[in-house]
């Protein structure tokens, strides 16, 4: 095959044609061994995909069935002492949730998502201070109301349903303990030990039933039987309620959700300074042998186990941060230390892409800065930072992404209980540390207790990818060509 090529001089007509007869294309070549690199390649890439594709499935599939089932909750209802325990010591308004109060008397004192009685209202404790109580206004149907001082705060304790006299296997009349026939409702259901009953009538303390429904069996019961009533998960729940304890029927993340947002914040603020000042260090003012010796050793801490974290969390950074800073007041759990270690922990993450985009800004930049006489730093501030900020953003988010799915250090460190507080002295656990906690419990497999795992999870796995896609629409915005 022959082809015409002419070549040109500006202002100058044709100077050459010549035919240039092509040659064998060699791309067309067979080559077993790129044939079956490029095999291997796409058999990983249609693993990775559908491997991603699965677990997403399995995900949605067990969130939704989360919220699709109800949770069995034994029927209680708050019973207020005979005396009060505390008066307020100033006038609060009908949506106000701190109480400032003082004790009537020594001794016992008020406990965390404890019911509270104050005039007519009922309210439910969820931080108890020496002299204020933040609480839920308006619970078991009550209406907030304004309160003047003096006014009497009285605890209360939770008394159960229970059935009052022993349920034969052919009865439908069920005698539930006094004061509790009020609480239900005709057509609602109720569990019985493991008999599902459906409510057909209330008379007083006497409850007419349907035995046996959707499929249960139908037995015999004692007297003091537990009365259990359906408490379904909403979405609205999980995602506002302030308390997580599935034995009680409540599954609201936000403790969770708060806790791996503050560990994650503290975890930015000790890496972003430590990862960019040695990214800047690496690229701008290291010399080549001494860059060639840190890069590697500050990547190796990427390479530490994260349980070895953990333990060095609770040894040496809770120890030290007492000693110098908190005393007692700092929990041997807490938030504090955790948020530190995981930012020592993503500290080369942060570093290594810094460092990448630093070095990937053209040195032609750098030499029209000092050829107008900025000074390296100046240079490095004003022009190199600017030109590599989108790999800066970037490197910044999917390290708070591995921040956010961070296990080990959190479940050693930080607690295990979920706690919703803002105070990085206290235990809190996180979404990621509270799946590794419950799914290596004894949990029955399809229970509510395992599918909220999956709940949480889902929402971990949204958070991430929130991250993940905020990070790729930053690097396209900011991102500079050369």
């Amino acid at each position: 095959m022959q082809r015409s090529r002419s070549y040109e001089l500006p202002g100058a007509p044709s100077l050459a044609v010549f035919e240039v007869e092509d040659g064998p294309d060699l791309s067309r070549r067979f080559r077993p061994g790129e044939a079956l690199i490029r095999a291997v390649l796409m058999a990983c890439g249609i693993v990775s995909i559908f491997t991603t594709v699965g677990i997403v499935l399995v995900l949605a599939g067990n969130t939704v069935a989360f919220f699709q089932a109800r949770a069995w909750v034994l029927a209680r209802q708050p019973v207020a002492a005979s005396e009060p325990l505390a008066q307020l010591t100033t006038a609060i308004e009908d949506q106000a949730t701190s109480l400032p109060f003082v004790y009537l008397a020594d001794g016992s004192q008020f406990n965390n998502q404890q019911y509270l009685l104050v005039g007519s209202e009922i309210m439910r404790i969820t931080k108890r201070g020496t002299s204020t109580i933040e609480v839920t206004r308006g619970m078991k149907g009550t209406q907030p109301t304004a309160y003047p001082a003096g006014t009497a705060i009285t605890p209360m304790t939770e008394d159960l349903a229970k059935a009052a006299e022993a349920l034969p296997s052919d009865d439908t009349s069920l005698r539930v303990s006094t004061g509790f026939g009020h609480l239900f409702t005709p057509g609602e259901e109720i569990e019985v030990d493991a008999e599902i009953m459906r409510v057909s009538a209330v008379e007083g303390d006497t409850l007419t039933v349907e035995r046996g429904v959707q499929g249960t069996v139908v037995n015999n019961h004692t007297a003091g039987a537990n009365i259990a009533i359906p408490d379904p998960v909403t979405f609205g729940e999980f995602i506002s309620n302030t308390l997580w304890q599935p034995q009680s029927g409540e599954f609201g993340i936000l403790p969770l959700i708060t806790a791996t947002l503050l560990i994650s914040g503290v975890a930015l603020a000790v890496a972003i300074p430590l990862g960019l000042g040695a990214a800047v260090y690496l690229s701008e003012y290291a010399r080549p042998g001494v860059r060639n010796a840190l890069k590697p050793t500050l990547e190796v801490l990427a390479g530490i186990p994260t349980v070895v974290y953990g333990f060095f969390a609770l040894t040496f950074v809770t120890p030290t941060l007492r000693n110098l800073l908190f005393g007692a007041s700092l929990n041997s759990l807490n938030m504090l230390a955790a948020g530190i270690t995981v930012g020592v922990l993503i500290t080369p993450l942060i570093s290594s892409m810094c460092e990448d985009a630093i070095s990937a800004v053209p040195r032609s930049l750098r030499e029209a800065s000092y050829a107008v006489g900025a000074t390296r730093l100046e240079t490095t501030v004003k022009v190199v930072l600017p030109a590599a900020v989108s790999g800066i953003s970037a490197g910044i988010i999917l390290a708070m992404s591995r921040a956010v799915g961070e296990t080990m250090v959190v479940l050693l460190a930080a607690g295990a209980g979920p706690n919703f507080t803002f105070d990085l002295r206290q235990s809190a656990e996180t979404m990621a540390g509270h799946i590794a906690r419950i799914s290596t419990g004894d949990i029955s497999y399809g229970s509510l207790d395992y599918t909220s795992i999956f709940a949480v999870g889902m929402t971990l796995f949204v958070s991430t990818l929130a991250l993940n896609i905020v990070s790729d629409l930053i690097s396209r915005r900011l991102r500079e060509r050369y």
